[in-house]
């Protein structure tokens, strides 16, 4: 190639070299008709090994520039012109600011899940058009998938692809095309070639972005593509166990070894990726993102905060329960209690001594005491007493004294025992007395829930007046 070859190729003006492989040079131009900076992708013909060589790449040329030139997707990439030039065969293509797919995994890490499934999206998004249109890629590869300056997919090189006619859209058998880490089982084996070698080809593409390594690594090519053919890869979440195994199953079915178990359209595939993905965004964060030392501590503050209020409102619960039991039931006094009389039956009638006339019914008319009498002087017999008057009581002697007339009792109020008998309980108090009990039972509840130990009166407190 001259000098004037070199800086000008038919009305593109070569600016630097974009890259270079074995077989040509891809070039930055300008094209000076319509002032727009493109990309020219170059073939040698005159290096090549033979003739046969140089015809089968013009082919490819021409049918790469046929493929592409059906296509107007804004995920794949443009071809503007066609055409030769001297021993120059190349195609003149839309120039993406930006990088290669394969550049960023140059760096072994895997991508963030949000980016890993935009880039999907867009890139199924170009394959399942170019399959409607009847364009099999053959050979996707991250060097083939272009990110422009916005990050979005641009899918490119068209080279080895296969326009399918109305009759066959399939490649015929025994022909060996693609990159060996990315082909799928039946082009390995030389059969024929359809849409889901590509939808294999991008499973193998999502896997690598997921977890930053290749499925199949070998020590050669020729291992590469038995373990292909033969050998199923680690699941993703072995190698990034922050992955759910719902994309364990999708890159299985994906990188299925025979093309009926793969998913069968590149639509179905983004769909099936999509409904994981959106399972997993909603998820908020447990600690701030980036901040590795936020998710260990993250956890034993909110048990601390937690707690308190756990265990506060669980004796809030348990004393209003011993409340209610209290309230429902009928009092029953404890052993550490003012001992009390017992009652006696209600049908038991009041002990009066022998020597005093019974009192009248609770209605009686009240008692009218006689007039008042000298008191005799002592005598060695006692004088007879006048006859009561009727409706009278009649005293006795100033030597006997009056007791006071019972009060009516009701079923429930206990006779006194004695001096030390005390009254029972009016319903304040023993709403009181409840109280009491709830409070100090919801205390030495609280306190062996934070482990603090109980003297004996307190345990034995709790077993007889709070278990029950």
């Amino acid at each position: 190639m001259n000098n004037a070859t070199q800086s000008l190729l038919g009305r593109y003006r070569l600016v630097k070299v974009l890259g270079q492989g074995a077989m040509g040079v891809v070039y930055e131009a300008m094209d000076t008709r319509l002032g727009r900076t493109v990309a020219i992708k170059t073939v040698l013909r005159s290096h090549l090994v033979d003739e046969n060589s140089a015809g089968e790449y013009a082919s490819r040329f021409e049918r790469e520039a046929q493929a592409a030139a059906r296509l107007a997707h804004p995920n794949v990439v443009t071809v503007h012109d066609f055409g030769e030039h001297e021993d120059i065969s190349y195609i003149v293509m839309e120039f993406v600011r930006g990088r290669e797919l394969a550049e960023v995994f140059e760096a072994g890490q895997p991508l963030p899940l949000p980016q890993t499934l935009d880039i999907m999206r867009e890139l199924l998004a170009a394959l399942d058009y170019a399959h409607e249109q009847g364009v099999v890629h053959r050979d996707i590869k991250p060097a083939n998938v272009m990110l422009d300056q916005a990050g979005h997919v641009k899918l490119t090189d068209f080279g080895v692809a296969r326009v399918a006619s109305a009759t066959q859209d399939r490649t015929m058998p025994g022909t060996l095309v693609g990159t060996p880490s990315y082909m799928a089982p039946e082009q390995v084996l030389g059969l024929a070639v359809g849409s889901r070698a590509d939808i294999f080809a991008a499973g193998v593409i999502l896997y690598q972005c997921l977890t930053g390594k290749r499925p199949f690594i070998g020590g050669g090519p020729f291992d590469v593509q038995r373990k292909i053919v033969q050998d199923d890869p680690l699941p993703p979440s072995r190698l990034a166990p922050q992955l759910s195994a719902a994309f364990d199953l999708v890159i299985a079915r994906a990188l299925a070894k025979t093309p009926e178990d793969r998913y069968p359209t590149a639509a179905a595939f983004a769909q099936a990726l999509e409904q994981v993905g959106a399972a997993r965004r909603p998820d908020p964060p447990r600690s701030p993102p980036r901040a590795p030392a936020q998710p260990a501590a993250a956890p034993g503050a909110l048990r601390r905060t937690l707690w308190p209020l756990l265990a506060g409102a669980l004796v809030a619960l348990l004393a209003l329960a011993a409340w209610r039991v209290f309230v429902d039931s009928p009092w029953q006094p404890s052993a550490d209690a003012t001992p009390t009389a017992s009652p006696p039956p209600a049908e038991a009638a009041p002990v009066v001594p022998s020597s005093i006339e019974p009192p009248p019914p609770p209605k009686a008319e009240p008692q009218v005491a006689p007039a008042a009498e000298p008191v005799p002087a002592p005598a060695t017999e006692p004088a007879a007493a006048p006859a009561p008057a009727p409706g009278a009581q009649v005293r006795e002697a100033s030597t006997t004294p009056t007791l006071p007339a019972p009060r009516p009792r009701s079923e429930n109020r206990p006779s006194p025992a004695g001096p030390a008998a005390t009254p029972e309980p009016t319903p304040p108090e023993r709403a009181e007395r409840r109280e009491v009990l709830g409070a100090r039972c919801g205390d030495l509840l609280q306190r062996m829930q934070i482990g603090e130990p109980l003297t004996p009166e307190q345990s034995q407190y709790f077993q007889t007046r709070c278990t029950r």
